[in-house]
């Protein structure tokens, strides 16, 4: 009887709505976002990818425990570009930027705003905050501005490795 008491409580109550209803705000978020990243896509010529065909191009990504939700894939230039959006069933969230590099020693380079990690023929970075479409251009930008400069960084295609 004392556990029935306790979960009718109001709190509890708010918690276990609240919980069964973040599925479907995430679905509701997701789709709020396609169109600004199909748009996106389209103006780079590029495409989206959705739950269940997203997927990360390096392989510690493809281990995390978050789940691809989205995926924008485009060239910029010669280099080709992916970024993923992951969460998971909590509120955590992060995008992770990916450009296919020739295969260079793994290793890490930090820039003012953001930490380049190259492996496995891949760089990139995680972001855990949020990055709209708009802001999404500059910061790929930032990226492949630090990889023109980096000696021995070249681009490729990354089908001949995914």
């Amino acid at each position: 009887m004392e556990f029935l008491l306790i979960l009718l409580q109001p709190y509890v109550v708010i918690m276990v709505v609240m919980l069964a209803l973040l599925p479907q705000r995430r679905a509701r978020v997701r789709a709020e976002q396609t169109p600004d990243l199909a748009e996106l896509a389209s103006k780079l010529g590029g495409c989206v990818s959705g739950l269940g065909q997203a997927v990360a191009w390096t392989p510690r990504l493809r281990r995390s425990e978050l789940q691809a939700e989205l995926s924008l894939t485009f060239r910029r230039g010669p280099w080709h570009v992916r970024v993923t959006e992951a969460a998971d069933d909590s509120a955590v969230r992060e995008h992770w930027i990916e450009v296919a590099t020739m295969p260079v020693p793994p290793r890490k380079v930090r820039q003012e705003f953001l930490e380049l990690s190259f492996e496995d023929g891949f760089v990139h970075v995680v972001d855990d905050g949020p990055i709209r479409p708009d802001e999404l251009v500059v910061v790929v930008d930032m990226i492949l501005e630090t990889l023109d400069g980096t000696f021995g960084v070249a681009p490729r295609d990354p089908s001949a490795v995914v």
